[in-house]
């Protein structure tokens, strides 16, 4: 084959490579900057575009629907969730019914309108923890109370004191004949030491990881979960380690925000757990077995309650979207608790918006950071928020990692999502929201507690940062998407 063919099938092989990324691309509608980059990315340096395409670039809400155990799912998980919600239809309806014309009756309809997506449900009792040291003693006591099953899932799972107090519970139960099953992140989890677990599975527990396919590493499961007969759920922003009591080695304390919640809006949590654990090991969890076996007339107590859930295969983004939207209709106040401040440009319009027509906006964040780069980036959406009339708050007694919201006294939510764009478009997430004024009034009285160890931050601090740290935060930014 002579030189000058050699080169005519490379021109021709560079042509087709070059008009298939631009149909590709183009086809996937993305904003005009972002399609851009990634046309310029893939043309002008395939070999590095190429790999990071494939780890970050995909949209798997268009692939994910094709998928032979997504169909499969849907198919047994609908239905079933469908005639479990017409159970408590009048509950429902009675709450929409109480809620019409209120932001909260916007966030019920926006989460629902998923085709996965949850209805407002009875809680028989809300407990909201803000530490640790009182909140994990509750969930092994739930766990050493189990009659029939202990679903578990988290993004991290250490090896240390605690996970050792968790694993005792779990092999007594398992001993009595409960079911257990484990599911972890696996690029979380990568380097943590495993023979607790293994120890579990020796007794009859299962565990799997989950998220450990090569092309998905870089949309983690960041969702904390346990389900416990059916009838109790536990969700917070700690994960399985001593780190999450004390502060560990690295920080003097550790301020996070936990929840439990009984009564039937708790198999919202076995929902998003048997999800999971199917698309993992292909085994359907949608069974009498663990949903409650009769509906109860919910009581006149019965605290409504909405679990939303995301995950960069879902199309809608319902967890953010239920953000700005219960945002954007706030009358009088909106009090944000994330660890992490590098929001998509939707949610900053939000929060600016309501600030500039006069809703009192206070964003507490962790002023004593572990991701320099997170905090740096967190520097640059500081200023627009200050600047329309809002607060920014760093939490500085020690590390912060609470994630909730408040709006008006009215309603809040308390969950695993931060408030940076890995949690607001890549990760698996979740928050549950609680329409409820005692519950909301609750959580304003929680942040008005933390703001005694906060420091605000001002204008004028900002203006006297160096043009040398302002470039340094700007660069920080343009890495947000991949923190």
């Amino acid at each position: 084959m002579s030189g000058e063919m050699i080169r005519t099938m490379f021109t021709v092989a560079l042509y087709v490579y070059w008009a298939a990324v631009i149909v590709i691309v183009v086809s996937q509608n993305r904003g005009p900057v972002q399609s851009l980059a990634w046309i310029i990315t893939l043309v002008f340096l395939p070999g590095i575009g190429i790999p990071i395409y494939i780890l970050a670039g995909r949209d798997w809400s268009a692939i994910t629907p094709k998928r032979k155990w997504y169909r499969r799912l849907l198919e047994i998980q609908v239905p079933y969730m469908r005639a479990y919600y017409s159970r408590y239809a009048d509950f429902t309806n009675a709450v929409k019914d109480d809620n019409v014309g209120l932001p909260s009756h916007r966030v019920m309809q926006a989460i629902e309108t998923d085709n996965l997506g949850a209805v407002p449900l009875p809680a028989t009792g809300v407990t909201v923890y803000t530490s640790g040291a009182e909140y994990f003693p509750a969930l092994i006591e739930d766990i050493s109370r189990a009659q029939r099953y202990i679903h578990m899932q988290y993004f991290i799972w250490g090896r240390d004191e605690l996970t050792k107090q968790v694993c005792d519970a779990l092999a007594e139960r398992l001993k009595a004949g409960v079911e257990v099953r484990i599911l972890n992140d696996f690029l979380g989890n990568i380097g943590n030491k495993k023979d607790q677990l293994r120890a579990l599975e020796a007794l009859g527990a299962q565990h799997a990881s989950d998220v450990n396919q090569l092309s998905k590493l870089n949309y983690r499961n960041h969702r904390k979960i346990t389900v416990i007969d059916g009838e109790i759920g536990h969700t917070s922003g700690m994960n399985i380690s001593q780190e999450y009591v004390d502060g560990g080695d690295r920080f003097p304390s550790w301020r996070d925000t936990a929840l439990r919640f009984t009564g039937p809006a708790a198999v919202e949590l076995h929902k998003l757990f048997a999800f999971r654990w199917y698309e993992v090991l292909q085994e359907s969890l949608f069974a009498p077995a663990y949903f409650p076996a009769h509906a109860k007339a919910p009581s006149a107590k019965a605290i409504p309650v909405q679990v939303v859930a995301q995950g960069v295969s879902d199309y809608w983004g319902s967890a953010t979207r239920a953000h700005q939207i219960a945002i954007s209709g706030a009358a009088e106040r909106v009090w944000l608790q994330s660890p992490y401040w590098v929001p998509t440009e939707a949610l900053l319009e939000s929060v600016v918006n309501a600030a500039l027509a006069g809703v009192d906006v206070r964003l507490m964040m962790t002023g004593w950071p572990d991701k320099i780069l997170a905090f740096r980036a967190a520097h640059t959406f500081w200023e627009p928020l200050i600047e329309a009339g809002g607060h920014v708050h760093l939490y500085t007694a020690g590390f912060f990692h609470a994630k909730s919201i408040v709006v008006d006294g009215k309603m809040s939510a308390i969950g695993t999502m931060n408030l940076d764009v890995r949690s607001l478009q890549l990760n698996q997430e979740l928050m549950v929201w609680m329409y409820d004024e005692r519950l909301a009034r609750q959580q304003e009285d929680i942040f008005r507690a933390d703001l005694v160890h906060c420091e605000e931050v001002t204008l004028e601090q900002i203006e006297s940062w160096s043009p040398l740290i302002r470039f340094g935060d700007s660069v920080a930014r343009l890495a947000s998407s991949l923190m």
